[in-house]
């Protein structure tokens, strides 16, 4: 399959952060009332509507950005051109993929939950507890969820495991390099955590990007994307 090069996907992926910000904070202002003295970061009702338009702008402007390249060519070439799920990677993964990436997850949580209980006496983050607790008070738990569990890691996946890799590996030698710069860009954007938790998901990455590797697959990152938040967040829900 003929796609973007990798300075032209870098340049549609440094586009679609810099919207989701640029886009998403404003909204955030507008929707949302605050005191002046509030941390958005902090705050549950924020942080959802803040996830849901920058999830929403990273998968517009990868989709418009592949869209674009395959009609111009398609046009170029007279010949049909492979669609935009095939492009990023969207299919119906195999059973097998599944149970095996599953249990790969699983693994890892059950590690770290250990070593987090074993450090801090829980595995909850004091950020998460807070937004959970904000959006509790406030009657928006059930968009923080929505955010977190399907927004997010629909429009990460499809923006970092979908986009991203499909730019940057053109061969079979690109794949390591491309999963572990790939994974690392997108723990670092997670400036709201600590260091620790972002280590946590720079591995969390290359597991994603290993099984969007090996199985051709984007949605099974998203997949495993939705059950990790969901694990964090079921965590805050008993710990709170």
């Amino acid at each position: 399959m003929k796609v973007l090069g990798r300075w032209a996907t870098a340049g549609f992926a440094v586009l679609a952060i810099v919207l989701g910000e640029v886009i998403a904070w404003p909204v955030v202002e507008i929707t949302i009332p605050a005191s002046l003295n509030v941390d958005r970061s902090s705050d549950g009702s924020s942080m959802a509507v803040y996830w849901l338009v920058s999830s929403s702008v990273y998968i517009i402007t990868v989709v418009l950005a592949c869209s674009v390249y395959l009609i111009t060519r398609e046009l170029a070439s007279g010949q049909f051109a492979p669609n935009v799920l095939a492009y990023l990677g969207l299919d119906i993964p195999r059973w097998r993929h599944i149970a095996v990436a599953m249990a790969g997850l699983a693994v890892w949580i059950g590690f770290t939950n250990t070593v987090h209980l074993t450090l801090f006496g829980n595995n909850v983050g004091w950020r998460s507890l807070l937004i959970h607790h904000s959006a509790q008070m406030d009657g928006s738990l059930i968009w923080l969820w929505l955010a977190t569990i399907v927004a997010t890691p629909i429009g990460e996946e499809l923006l970092y495991r979908g986009f991203m890799f499909r730019g940057f590996v053109h061969a079979p030698r690109d794949a390591i390099p491309s999963i572990v710069l790939i994974s690392l860009i997108w723990s670092l954007t997670h400036t709201q955590y600590n260091w620790l938790f972002i280590a946590e998901l720079f591995v969390i990455g290359l597991l994603l990007g290993f099984v969007r590797w090996r199985t051709g697959s984007t949605t099974l990152p998203i997949i495993l994307h939705m059950l990790y938040n969901l694990h964090d967040w079921i965590g805050t829900e008993f710990v709170g």
